[in-house]
């Protein structure tokens, strides 16, 4: 894998979490493609239809931490789970591919 996608760097953790996850590039520069890389403290959150476009068949979201340029982690949660523990931050919400 490579420490740069779509314009965001790889920190070693999300490097770490996107192989422990199984998430290639090629499904990140598709699901980052639009999103801008000046983001500071954002959580982006990819629906599970978006998700099963790029054939991901996962009956969660993908959380996707972002800061600057970096990606921080990825996780796998159901939406209403993780907002229960409600974090401030910005949040970007991808539902379409």
């Amino acid at each position: 894998m490579r420490h740069y996608v779509a314009g965001f760097c790889k920190s070693e953790h999300f490097t770490y979490r996107q192989w422990e996850r199984t998430i290639n590039d090629k499904v990140l520069r598709f699901i980052l493609k639009n999103v801008d890389t000046n983001r500071s403290n954002t959580l982006l959150i990819v629906s599970r239809k978006a998700l099963k476009k790029v054939n991901i068949k996962v009956n969660k979201e993908l959380f996707i931490k972002i800061d600057n340029n970096t990606l921080i982690t990825c996780f796998y949660c159901e939406l209403q789970n993780y907002y229960a523990n409600n974090r401030e931050q910005n949040y970007l919400i991808i539902s379409e591919i």
